[in-house]
Parts: structure tokens; C-alpha cells; sequence
């Protein structure tokens, strides 16, 4: 797991600590607005609002890229297949 993290930590090196939900899809690999909004809603991502702009944790990106949510979510298998 380590090494995944590492892959994902210096793969968003280039984005700040706390980004906005355009570069959030980015990091997603391109997601809907709608999509990322849900995520953010949930909660499966932390996130602070500061009117009118959401503001997502990199750390959280990550966390949630590496949990069993994301990898059993129909994104997640289509990125990484039915083995994981």
C-alpha cells in the first residue's frame, strides 16, 4: 500500500495541498462535475466550503483513490479491472 501512495503522492506533486473541484477531476482522472460533487457530498472526500468554492484536501484524493470505496465503485473497476 505504501507503494501506492507513494505512486499517487508523486503523481499530484505538481498540485497544491488543497485544491478546487476543476482540479480535483483532473486528479480523478477526468470525472463529471456532478460526479465530483457527489463524492464531495458524501463525504467520501474531505472537503472545506468557503462560499462559493469547495476546497478538497490532496491527502483526502489520495486516501480515496487507495480505499476499498473507490476500487469497488464502477470507476474503479473500470481503471483497474474485476482483479483488484
Amino acid at each position: 500500500m505504501t507503494n501506492h501512495k507513494k505512486y499517487y503522492a508523486d503523481r499530484f506533486a505538481c498540485y497544491p495541498d488543497v485544491v478546487d473541484v476543476i482540479s480535483f477531476r483532473e486528479m480523478m482522472g477526468g470525472i463529471g462535475d456532478t460526479y465530483a460533487r457527489r463524492l464531495i457530498h458524501e463525504g467520501r472526500v474531505k472537503h472545506i466550503f468557503i462560499k462559493p468554492h469547495y476546497w478538497i484536501f490532496k491527502q483526502s484524493i489520495i486516501d480515496y483513490l487507495l480505499s476499498t470505496d473507490f476500487t469497488n465503485s464502477r470507476l474503479g473497476r473500470r481503471r483497474y479491472g474485476s482483479k483488484i
